[in-house]
């Protein structure tokens, strides 16, 4: 498998370099002789990241190194953060987010591309080089040392997917982005960021409230008539005055340099003639809408026009190549979760990947990793994390949006964004180990009995041939499938076992608890499917049917777990707890 990381390189820093034998010791029982060195031309990210580094050490060691700029005299011991003047570390190669960490004599020097690379590099160093974990928004895990040492480090990083987003809300905390070296957009408007308007805006751009009470013919013809689902794209007035508005939000938002001319989420495309002679000479209906966009790109070649391959544009079009400045952003919302696409006979998403990528390697991902209807509900897909993302880079992808839980919280929601952080970022990187690294941090004693339900799960999805899909429900798999009764059995007794390891942690505890959640909200989904043939939430008392107890108090307390933890939504846009709390005990009260 091709390695994605750029790893090593030789540069010669500038130095008044000594030699030195041995490690270095950043910190020794608390003191230093380290001196933190930037330049006054230091960008703002590069002083936040000198001073990060001096935060970070002093968790680990009770050391606050000072930081001073390059233009005083030199030192023997000083950590170089960013472009000065004392390194000769090239950063042109390094782009934007790539960085070399490299220790020279006694110095030890931390140098990243023009954005976010120093800070992306003095995070890497604490998590790569000292023990740091940051495992979650609120979870930063470190040694405390004694003695702060490394040894000799000759690291350079850059990474293949310039732009990496898991969109989960936890991993929008700054420092948590930071860390883990994530990018973000969103599907709700604008930003005067990196993107403008973000998919799903032809009714952004050419509103139909303004628009099609004058103009009906600007919009799709379906059936005979005009309907305001998708714009008519061979009509030259809606090329006109879709680029005059995006013109105008151009100059609302001059920093962002990707915007997004894109169907609307649904199937009503145009029937009109010129349309459809289009779509059926290119084999697809991509070959309209590629059509339009290339000829908007053309009006603004300083900024990259992104647009959706998506649904029934998915497949490319036959002779239409995307201009330098178009982004496809094709997405694979149809494919299944239990193998992956590249290896999945059923699944012909991996067919349109390969001919896009013939035409462009200009390709940003739009994957989905969770399960959209049910979120805190199991859904058994780590396994096909890693082989997907590689198999999208091999074919063109240097962008990727991983869509995890808009909402907060999630079936394994922390480790999910911290897995997917760590492949967008290298995805050849030894994944079973991150996890199992991820799992003895966070989960500590219970560690080992997560891992084992986490491997008897996937396992018994993978052996019982179902489909795992984005928008099915856990009593799907109920029958013969992975949440079939004495399965359950076996994860409930794993959890058993993981809560007693850790009953004297509170705080772990809850971890393990909060894992757990999911198979509560499968055994309750599954009673509704039964009704009283489920013997687990159900039993006979004088020849009455009635719920147990237990599972009574078993909801309350999945309740107010979710209300604890900050969980809003358990399914997409819909479902808040308090609206579940009611629809069991509704339920529950029709046993008789």
């Amino acid at each position: 498998m091709k390695n994605y990381l750029i790893v090593g390189g030789v540069a010669v820093m500038s130095l008044l370099l000594s030699c030195q034998k041995g490690p270095l010791i950043l910190a020794d029982q608390g003191q230093s002789e380290y001196v933190i060195v930037v330049s006054p031309k230091a960008t703002e990210s590069e002083q936040h990241a000198a001073h990060e580094f001096s935060r970070l050490l002093a968790l680990s060691s009770g050391v606050i190194l000072p930081v001073v700029l390059d233009t005083e005299a030199g030192r023997r011991h000083e950590i170089l953060i960013g472009a000065s003047q004392r390194t000769d570390i090239d950063t042109v190669p390094l782009g934007e987010d790539g960085f070399t960490i490299r220790t020279e004599g006694s110095r030890l020097a931390i140098v990243g591309g023009k954005d976010k690379g120093t800070l992306y590099g003095v995070y890497s160093f604490f998590d790569q080089y000292l023990g740091y974990r940051c495992l979650s928004s609120k979870v930063l895990d470190y040694p405390k040392l004694k003695q702060v040492e490394v040894g000799k480090i000759d690291d350079t990083q850059v990474p293949v997917n310039q732009f990496r987003d898991t969109h989960y809300r936890d991993a929008f905390d700054p420092f948590y982005s930071d860390w883990h070296k994530i990018d973000h957009c969103t599907l709700d408007g604008v930003t005067d960021g990196e993107w403008g308007y973000m998919v799903h805006t032809f009714e952004l751009l050419v509103p139909p409230s303004l628009y099609f009470k004058t103009h009906p013919e600007y919009y799709a013809l379906i059936d005979g008539k005009r309907n305001t689902s998708q714009l008519c794209l061979s009509n030259p007035d809606v090329f006109d005055v879709l680029v005059k508005n995006l013109e105008e939000a151009m100059g609302q938002f001059p920093n962002a340099s990707y915007w997004s001319v894109s169907q609307n989420d649904n199937y009503g495309y145009c029937q009109c003639e010129k349309c459809a002679a289009m779509d059926e000479q290119e084999g697809s209906h991509s070959g309209s809408i590629l059509a339009f966009v290339n000829r908007v790109a053309e009006r603004f070649p300083d900024k990259m026009i992104s647009t959706l391959a998506y649904q029934y544009s998915r497949k490319p079009p036959r002779t239409i190549v995307p201009r330098e400045n178009v982004q496809i952003m094709l997405c694979d919302i149809e494919s299944e979760r239990q193998k992956p696409i590249a290896t999945n006979p059923d699944d012909d998403f991996g067919e349109d990947l390969r001919a896009w990528g013939k035409l462009t390697r200009n390709i940003m991902i739009w994957d989905y990793v969770v399960q959209f209807r049910n979120l805190v509900s199991p859904f058994p897909n780590l396994r096909v994390l890693q082989p997907n993302i590689q198999f999208f880079v091999e074919n063109g992808t240097n962008a990727h949006f991983q869509q995890g839980n808009r909402e907060i919280g999630g079936e394994f929601y922390e480790l999910r964004q911290y897995l997917i952080s760590r492949l967008l970022w290298n995805p050849d990187c030894d994944v079973e180990a991150e996890m199992d690294d991820f799992l003895k941090h966070y989960y500590r004693e219970a560690a080992p009995y997560i891992r084992q339900y986490i491997d008897i799960i996937h396992d018994e999805s993978e052996a019982s041939g179902e489909k795992l899909g984005i928008f099915m429900n856990p009593e799907d798999y109920s029958e013969k499938g992975f949440l079939r009764d004495e399965l359950m059995e076996r994860y409930e007794a794993l959890f058993q076992q993981a809560m007693e390891a850790v009953s004297g942690q509170p705080d772990i505890l809850l971890r393990v608890k909060v894992a757990h959640m999911p198979l509560t909200y499968a055994l309750f989904n599954i009673a509704k499917k039964r009704g009283t043939s489920e013997g687990r939430c159900f039993e006979q008392v004088n020849g009455k049917w009635q719920v147990r107890p237990e599972m009574i108090t078993r909801l309350d307390e999945f309740v107010e777990l979710c209300r604890k933890t900050g969980v809003t939504r358990l399914s997409e846009w819909h479902t808040t707890p308090d609206e579940y709390d009611v629809q069991m005990h509704e339920f529950f009260q029709t046993i008789h």
